[in-house]
């Protein structure tokens, strides 16, 4: 029985949101490089997405989040100078 009371507390207290501290920044903020590098690499792996928001890491990094027309998410992270990080 203890293992089991356990087992649900830290399920209760691992389930809680990550924080982050990402900033939501309008599409316009995003530097020119950074967004031609996601179109380009988002274009090039999912070619129907369109762009919708975007956030600003503490480690300068641009996460660019966008939907296909399937309703799909799909992030492209890049740096300012356009470098492709990751693309979901």
């Amino acid at each position: 029985m203890r293992l089991l009371c356990c087992f649900v507390l830290l399920l209760i207290v691992g389930c809680g949101k990550p924080v982050k501290n990402d900033k939501p920044i309008a599409m316009d903020q995003v530097p020119e490089p950074a967004m031609k590098a996601a179109l380009a690499a988002a274009k090039e792996k999912f070619p129907d997405v369109k762009f919708q928001s975007a956030t600003l890491r503490p480690n300068g990094i641009y996460e660019i989040t966008g939907k296909s027309k399937t309703g799909k998410v799909h992030d492209v992270e890049v740096t300012a100078e356009g470098e492709v990080m990751e693309v979901e």
